[in-house]
């Protein structure tokens, strides 16, 4: 067996070494396949890396990008222009149609045991509910904005996940987990359940078309934090609404 040597003089180093280089042929591969996925990816994948909207970026130092060079506002601007108003309202509605039986999935696996039944009623039920409610819109907004044409849409996403999330979970209630339920119940859950859920996205909502209309206007990144008061109210209020209703409840105030 050939040991190293131990020797730490530079006349060791390999560039110093009379033998020529010889490269891994494992390098050459990965090279190889480097430069076919540069070749493959789109334009999609490539604004997620471009350098130019880096916030440390420096453009005193670096100089304004060449015109083959992309940036986030160059690639937002020509899918803008290349998506239709009908490619625009299909997605839209795609979008509203999933977002309320992704609602149901988000809250389902976040239920909890009987022992956190107050915080999950109170506080999980509703953050995971609100979230998964708008879900499916924000990530429009925040990875294919170009896909919605005006606000309008993003509410309209984000209020029919909500009657969608309620109208499923009605069913479930009423049907699978209370098939003996009274005419007053099933009113309060059609009336005011559906209601606040539908409310309560709308909110969410507002603070998803506020992150939106800031990144197309200004053509940069979708800055998430402009919508987070939005979403925040909406979460309070839903978490509000069935805190008084557990109080009620117990106090019996309210029987349903």
């Amino acid at each position: 067996m050939k040991w190293r040597s131990r020797d730490p003089s530079i006349e060791n180093e390999p560039h110093l070494q009379d033998r020529a280089y010889e490269a891994d042929p494992s390098e050459t591969r990965s090279q190889q396949r480097i430069e076919s996925e540069e070749q493959q990816a789109s334009a999609d994948d490539a604004v997620e890396h471009t350098v130019w909207d880096e916030p440390t970026f420096s453009s005193e130092l670096a100089g304004s990008p060449a015109e083959d060079q992309l940036t986030y506002g160059r690639w937002l601007k020509q899918k803008q222009a290349e998506t239709s108003h009908l490619n625009s309202w299909f997605a839209t509605l795609l979008i509203a149609i999933v977002a309320g039986p992704w609602g149901v999935l988000g809250a389902l696996t976040g239920a909890g045991g009987s022992g956190f039944r107050l915080a999950l009623i109170v506080i999980i039920g509703p953050v995971t509910e609100e979230i998964m409610k708008v879900a499916a819109a924000l990530w429009i907004v925040e990875k294919r904005p170009y896909l919605f044409k005006s606000v309008w849409q993003i509410l309209l996403c984000a209020t029919a996940g909500g009657a969608a999330f309620a109208f499923i979970e009605n069913l479930m209630y009423l049907y699978v987990y209370l098939p003996e339920h009274s005419a007053k119940l099933a009113a309060w859950r059609w009336t005011v359940c559906v209601g606040l859920h539908m409310n309560c996205s709308f909110v969410a909502g507002v603070g998803l078309a506020r992150i939106w209309d800031n990144a197309v206007r200004e053509q940069h990144r979708p800055q998430l934090w402009l919508g987070l008061p939005w979403i925040f109210m909406a979460m309070v209020a839903h978490g509000a609404y069935n805190g008084a209703v557990v109080v009620a409840e117990a106090a019996g105030w309210l029987e349903l």
